[in-house]
This record gives structure tokens, sequence and C-alpha cells, in this order.
């Protein structure tokens, strides 16, 4: 009898040695109308890539299986017939979709209009991380909604509260890339944080992060984004560049700057919303210091002359513009490492940049000090 259970034991042991690791996604699907439709397992960050996996939802609930060689970034969810991409707001996944980390482990994934990954200790931290954001974002929603009304104090107040909800997404966001600097899905992070952390805080995560961060999809351009910036940052000479105004007459940048003590270089294009409405600000700014020594240079992201054309008339623009007509692969803007506008530059007499990124009443009272 012990030679018997010996022996019983001995296989045990040896089927457990000879299992090989892999994963397993347990997933659940809040929505009954997707019982019978499949879920699909992607590569993350190649629009173009095909499915490594699908599983047939049944009864809210399918299974998929397999091995991982490495972590990698993997998204779930539907064809996009079958649940029409959203576009989230930064750091969230789009309803019945979720982006994760994939190692050989047990993971768990409900897909619903709040999707999340949990299961291992990446995924749980990002899970975390992903519903605070979501309570910020609500409240930002609701403030935004307080913005649009008629009340001009209402409407004031919840720009005031909006900038410091945002800045408390931003703050949240940078402690968690701090914490998993190590991590692919705080390199997803950084990435879809791009608009809201400033260049230095940008700069100092990645200088932190290791190799595994960086190898998360479209951080290698961030980077390069970056190194274009240390180029045309605050205390750096401007960077050069031809271009043709409205009549065709090719133009340098450099050819507006030394005539007066203050040039602000303004990158806009006219349907952008953002742009207009600062516009009525820059014309008033203008009139107001031009005779002392400040002009603007309007360098267009637009594509179609007659709407750049129309757009310079609508707006009372009275200062120089250029555009090589090429939309966003305008290449001054290229040079200025511009990804998103309005975007502007406050250069001296001696063609060093001072200042970046003025709107509205920073950039009033930025001319005022340089003005009094």
């Amino acid at each position: 009898m012990k030679k018997v259970i010996l022996f019983a034991g001995s296989a045990i042991l040896l089927a457990a040695c000879s299992e090989k690791p892999g994963y397993q996604i347990s997933g659940t699907v809040a929505d009954a109308e997707l019982n019978g439709q499949y879920v699909y397992l992607y590569p993350y960050g190649d629009r173009e890539a095909a499915p490594l996996d699908s599983a047939l939802v049944t009864n809210g609930a399918f299974s998929l299986k397999g091995e991982q060689a490495s972590p990698a970034l993997r998204t779930l969810r539907f064809s996009t017939d079958v649940v029409e991409p959203v576009r989230a707001s930064a750091g969230l996944n789009s309803p019945f979709s979720a982006t994760f980390t994939l190692e050989n482990a047990k993971i768990n994934a409900v897909l619903d209009s709040v999707s999340a990954v949990t299961g291992t200790l990446e995924n749980d931290a990002f899970t975390a991380f992903q519903k605070e954001l979501i309570v910020i974002n609500e409240e930002m929603q609701q403030i935004y909604a307080e913005a649009k009304s008629e009340d001009q104090a209402v409407a004031e107040a919840a720009e005031a509260k909006y900038e410091k909800a945002s800045e408390k997404l931003s703050a949240k966001a940078k402690a968690y890339l701090s914490s998993n600097a190590n991590k692919l899905l705080a390199g997803k992070t950084i990435v879809d944080f791009r608009y809201n952390l400033n260049e230095a805080d940008q700069a100092e995560l990645i200088a932190k992060a290791d190799s595994v961060f960086k190898s998360a999809p479209g951080v290698d351009k961030l980077i390069a984004h970056l190194d274009v910036l240390k180029k045309v940052a605050v205390g750096q000479k401007m960077t050069d560049f031809e271009m043709a105004d409205v009549k065709g007459e090719v133009k340098k940048l450099s050819d507006f700057i030394g005539k007066n003590n203050y040039v602000l270089v303004d990158f806009w294009a006219s349907w952008c919303p953002p742009c207009r409405k600062e516009m009525p600000n820059l014309v008033a700014l203008h009139k107001k210091y031009k005779a002392k020594g400040f002009d603007i240079v309007g360098v267009s992201l637009d594509s179609d002359k007659a709407a750049w054309e129309k757009g310079i008339k609508d707006l009372g623009i009275t200062w120089p513009q250029l555009s090589d007509l090429k939309g966003w692969q305008n290449e001054g803007a290229a040079l200025y490492g511009v990804n998103s506008i309005p975007h502007v530059l406050l250069i001296d007499k001696e063609g060093t940049i001072i200042a970046k990124q003025l709107h509205g009443d920073k950039l009033n009272q930025k001319l005022e000090e340089l003005f009094k």
C-alpha cells in the first residue's frame, strides 16, 4: 500500500513539473446583447494588426488561454461593427474594451461601459489608478456643464474649478507614472497624458523610466518630441525657417526678429476653436503694445488657403502670416515640437525664447511686465 501511495504521489509531482506556464483570461460582458458575439485579443498600438485570438461570449462570459513569452500590452475588444469605438479620456478604456498587460497568470476581465482588468500586480495597480481618473473625470464633466451657464459669474467660477480639477488629474497621473517607471502600462499612460503633463514633468518621468516602460508603443516618439523641445526651450535661441506669406512671398521667421523688442510667434489654424477664441485677446494686445515694440507672427496649420485667408479677415488679424499649407505637417511647427494649437512662444530682440504657451491673462500679465 505504501508503495502504491508513493507511486501516486510521484505521478502527481511529475505532472505538476510538466505543466507549461500560461495565461488564462476569464472575462465577463455586462451587455446581454453581446452574447453570441466574439471578443478579440489584439496587440496594442498597431491599428492594422490582425487579432491574436478570439472567444465567443456565452451567457455573458468568455475565456482565453495561451502562453506569453514575455509581458506585452494587449487590448480586448469587439469588432467595430459590433461595438462602435468611442474616444475615451486620457488613461481610460473605451466602453467594452480594455487594454492591459498580458503575462502568464490568471487574469480577470470585465467588459462594460467602464471596463477593467485585474489579476496581476501591474494590472491591479493600473485599474486602481483608472478608478481615481474616473472620479476626477466625472467631476470635470459636471464643471464643464456649469461653464456653459448663461450666468457669467457661474461660468467664470466653473472655469477656475475646471483648471484645478485638471491639475489634480495631472498630479494623479504623475504619481502613478513615478511609482511604475518599470511597467508597460505606465509607458502607455505617459503617451496618453502627453497633453496633460508639461515638458519638464515628461522629461523627469522619462529619465526615471527603464527599458520596459520605454518599449511601450509611442514612447519612442514622445522621447524624440522631447528632444526637439529641448532645442527650442525657454532660454534657447530661436530656430529659423522659411515659409510663404499670404501673397506667396517667401519669408524667414528671423526677418521679423530684431525689428521689435518682442515678437509673439502664434501657431494656429482657422479651423481651431481654441485658436479663434484666443484671437480677440491677441488683436487687443497687438493694438495696445505695437507702438511700444511688440509684434506677432502667425504660423498657420491650415491646408486650405481660402479658409486661411477667410480666417485672417474674419478674426481681424493684421500681423504677418506664414503657412506652407501642409496642415499638421507644417515644417515650422515640426521644428518647434508643436503637437497642439494654439501654441505660442515669445522671442526677444536678440532672438532668445523668453516664454512659451502664454494665453489669456497670463500673456496679458507678461506683456504688462515687459512694457511697464
